[in-house]
């Protein structure tokens, strides 16, 4: 199966910055990431990689049946739809930000490869901060106060952390990180 062009801009993406500085071919733990990445990606269902609720018609709430629909069936939408969905959701995103740690500990590369792929789109709540990072924050909180940090989390975020030292990726994972430790202390404080 060949790889669509999206498969190729995120693999790239998620690879920037992870090859030798000299040139040289890359590692087998490269390798083994690219490999990983492509095969998460070429299972995906994307429809777009926006953060646009009236994109995938989600606007409103519950009397919104789209809206409904992804409200009752977080477990099952597309990824990109539960990215939008949470970021309009407020209170009713609860399911859907859990969704996405469980999805993020699933497929990692899969969920990096999206919120990389997202780019500089922005949130419309806040200080409009990039909804990339926002969506790490989902991710990071929802691990650490309904989880209390877990074991799977630490050691998924430290293969990701060998996989991707720097660029986009490392990037995302900082903000992961820091999230994690303040919700930690917020949630479990010693």
């Amino acid at each position: 199966m060949k790889p669509s062009g999206i498969f190729v801009l995120a693999l790239t993406l998620l690879l920037t910055g992870c090859g030798s500085a000299e040139g040289a071919s890359a590692p087998q733990s490269e390798f083994s990431a690219a490999q990983a990445v492509l095969s998460e990606l070429e299972q995906n269902d994307w429809q777009a990689v926006s953060t646009d609720a009236e994109v995938f018609h989600l606007e409103g709430s519950l009397d919104n049946p789209n809206f409904a629909y992804v409200f009752d069936h977080t477990d099952t939408v597309p990824l990109d739809q539960l990215i939008a969905f949470s970021l309009v959701a407020d209170g009713a995103s609860e399911g859907a930000c859990d969704e996405l740690r469980s999805r993020f500990l699933e497929a990692p590369h899969t969920v990096l490869a999206y919120l990389v792929l997202m780019g500089s789109q922005q949130v419309d709540f806040w200080d409009q901060p990039p909804a990339s990072e926002v969506i790490c924050g989902f991710i990071a909180s929802a691990d650490a106060a309904w989880y209390g940090g877990s074991e799977e989390f630490g050691q998924t975020m430290a293969m990701c952390r060998e996989s991707y030292p720097d660029g986009p990726v490392a990037q995302l994972l900082d903000v992961m990180e820091a999230e994690h430790k303040a919700s930690m202390e917020r949630n479990h404080p010693a």
